[in-house]
């Protein structure tokens, strides 16, 4: 369009040629802000002309210098050349001012574009450096995904947060002092202190409550705690499931005493087992060693581990740590060994309470057996005739979905306790240890793969 207009004086290219100059003029004298797309588009056309309407001389003496460039100094049209001297500057006044109306309406249409173009390259490294920008800091809102799969829900899922505290727990071997069975000896040295000899028994039915308790309010204080300082966050709650729950320990200890037996090392057998249970071993024959190694295993995982978790989807982390401590609070202070009865009543009674919820959902995960109706009759029995009816429930349970006996008589500190025989018909064996604790393990997966599915909402 521009170059049909003054192709008299300026072929196209000299034009071209002009109005980059004039651009670049334009770029450098006229301060017209652009910071993104948005304000250029909005703002170019109405900047340029207002720029361009309060500096028309600037025009009009960019235009002459151009024209005179070219021309060698005189006047863009024959006919002026022809003209008398006198006439000479009315016409080219005349003549320019025309012409510079044309050339700059021309010049506007032209440059009615969303950007300029002496601006774009300036307006997209602007934004590329605000993406860059942008693009450094992580926002935690949005989704985390990988192709199609949002793996942000690692850490939103209680149950995922679980499965990889199990999967963490089972293959890293932590030592125990890193883990919350490290506690044991210290509650068993503060026991020392309240639960003398000399007491009577309701001194010492009343020091361990107010010791019981006071240890689980500490606990959980700390706890809480940490999570809330946290922001609760759910890395927390992964390491603090890990801190206690206890599987690898009592399975590991089962399959050493079942490969010691099976060998035929009697007493190395005894050894292990004694780690697991809280009665002597030394008089044990094979077939008891079996039976001891069957219940300890039945009832650490269960308590340790299936409950924990249980409790975990009841009250979160805080639910997991407080089942955990009771269960070692009850291992330590025992009431089956002498000087404990009064001592420990209470926790013992608040660890079969804990235990129920989580031997209801064991009981509904033992229906996926071999006989599944079997175990029902057996747990029955032995939540009636075991001094802990809810441990007697689990070990009638499992015993009797076995097929294998338990109970019996068995020695606390030289003495004898008789205590009635639960489960089915057989006497176990040293594949009995590794089938009853991979019964327990079966039933806290699935308890697992079920509440991931609800929590996925499949």
């Amino acid at each position: 369009m521009l170059g049909n207009q003054i192709s008299s004086s300026f072929n196209a290219a000299d034009v071209a040629q002009w109005l980059n100059q004039y651009q670049a003029h334009l770029s450098s004298n006229f301060s017209v802000p652009f910071f993104n797309n948005e304000t250029a588009q909005g703002s170019s056309s109405s900047s340029l002309i207002l720029n361009a309407e309060q500096s028309s001389s600037i025009f009009n003496q960019s235009y002459q210098r151009s024209e005179q460039k070219y021309h060698g100094g005189q006047s863009s049209t024959p006919a002026a050349q022809a003209a008398p001297t006198t006439a000479a500057p009315a016409t080219n006044e005349n003549t320019q001012s025309a012409s510079n109306n044309e050339l700059y309406d021309s010049y506007l249409q032209e440059q009615n574009t969303p950007v300029a173009p002496n601006t774009y390259s300036v307006n997209q490294a602007a934004n590329s450096n605000t993406q860059a920008n942008t693009n450094s800091f992580i926002n935690f809102d949005q989704n985390l995904t990988v192709g199609d799969v949002n793996v942000g829900i690692l850490f939103n899922e209680p149950s995922l947060i679980l499965a990889l505290a199990l999967i963490i727990e089972m293959i890293i071997p932590l030592p125990k002092g890193f883990k919350i069975s490290a506690l044991s000896p210290i509650f068993v040295g503060l026991s020392r202190k309240v639960n003398r000899p000399s007491s009577s028994d309701p001194q010492r039915s009343f020091a361990g409550f107010f010791l019981s308790l006071l240890i689980l309010l500490v606990i959980l204080f700390l706890v809480f705690t940490l999570d809330a300082l946290s922001g609760f966050d759910n890395l927390v709650s992964l390491i603090v499931l890990i801190w206690v729950l206890d599987l690898k320990y009592p399975q590991d200890r089962a399959i050493y005493v079942n490969r010691a037996l099976h060998e035929g090392f009697k007493e190395k057998a005894k050894n292990l087992l004694s780690d697991l249970v809280l009665r002597e071993t030394s008089m044990l024959s094979p077939m008891g060693i079996a039976k001891a190694a069957c219940e300890g295993a039945i009832l650490r995982i269960f308590s340790g581990w299936f409950s924990v978790i249980v409790w975990y989807f009841i009250a979160g982390i805080e639910g997991a740590v407080l089942m955990q401590t009771i269960n070692l609070l009850s291992q330590s202070y025992n009431y089956k060994l002498r000087g404990n009865h009064h001592f420990g009543q209470f926790i013992f009674r608040m660890h079969q309470l804990m235990i129920a919820i989580p031997a209801a959902l064991l009981m509904v995960f033992l229906f996926v057996s071999k006989n599944p109706i079997r175990h029902i009759a057996h747990a029955k029995e032995g939540f009636n005739s075991f001094p802990a009816p809810i441990s007697g429930l689990v070990l009638g349970a499992v015993g009797g979905s076995l097929n294998i006996s338990l109970g019996g008589p068995r020695y606390y500190q030289g003495n004898i306790m008789r205590l009635p025989k639960l489960g089915g018909e057989h006497n176990p064996d040293d594949q009995s240890i590794l089938y009853a604790m991979r019964k327990i393990r079966m039933c806290g997966l699935l308890l697992l793969v079920v509440s991931v599915l609800i929590d996925l909402n499949f």
